[in-house]
Order: C-alpha cells, then structure tokens, then sequence
C-alpha cells in the first residue's frame, strides 16, 4: 500500500449502494429548478420524474432534440422524440441513412447510470415545448 499513488474508482460499478430512484429524482428535479433559474418557463417546474421511461446507453442529437439507440456500427435501431418513439419512417425522414457518426459534434452520449435521470430531463423538456403551440422549433 506503500506504493500506491492514486486510487480510481469506475463510478458505474462502485461498492456503493445508491438508492437510486431518490438520488435520479433529486438530480432531476435540481435540474429543472437549474433550467427555470436561467430562464426556462416557470410551468416545467410541473414535470414529474417517472421511473418506467429508461433510454440507456443512448445519443443525444443536439440538432433534432432526438434520443437515439445505436448498434455497434453507429446505425440507428430505435429513436424518440420527447416520449414519442419514432417510427421507421420518421427515423429516415430525420437520418436518411439510419446511420449517424459518434464523431459528429452535434451528439452527446449519456451512457452512463448517472445519465438516467439527464435523459428523462431531455426526454420531458422536449416533449414539453413540443406540446405548446407558443413556442417555435
């Protein structure tokens, strides 16, 4: 132990034990108290942090606002939209290709535990302003 200099931890597979759905929905919740401080509409204080919509390992296309699960060779398996799962025909009207580059700058992976909860806030604010006719895209 003499030796050792530096100790790392894999924060996904820790010895702790995280209550999870409490730790998710107070990340959540801070989040959006966070988004409201910096001008985000007072109303989606309302949302509420639901356990039974769980995107892991997903990309997020900053461009569209679109969740995306990906096969191994970056091509496009099951995309969302807010809560809305896009079909096959809407994923092609968005990636005609069904293909998108990790590469790009444009995506931002949450591939972690911890993205849980960041994922349902992109998930619900997005499906937020899409449901308001007062805001445009």
């Amino acid at each position: 132990m003499d030796k050792i200099k530096c100790v790392g931890f894999d924060m996904d597979a820790t010895l702790a034990i995280y209550n999870s759905p409490i730790t998710e929905e107070l990340a959540f919740t801070l989040s959006i108290q966070r988004l409201v401080d910096i001008g985000y509409p007072k109303e989606i204080q309302g949302l509420k942090y639901r356990t039974n919509f769980v995107v892991r390992n997903a990309w997020f296309d900053k461009r569209f606002g679109n969740l995306l699960k990906t096969d191994e060779h970056c091509n496009i398996l099951t995309a969302f939209h807010g809560f809305k799962k896009l079909d096959k025909k809407e994923i092609r009207q968005y990636y005609p290709n069904k293909h998108i580059n990790l590469e790009e700058s444009r995506i931002f992976v949450l591939n972690t535990v911890f993205n849980v909860p960041e994922t349902f806030l992109l998930a619900s604010v997005i499906d937020y302003f899409e449901h308001r006719t007062e805001y445009e895209k």
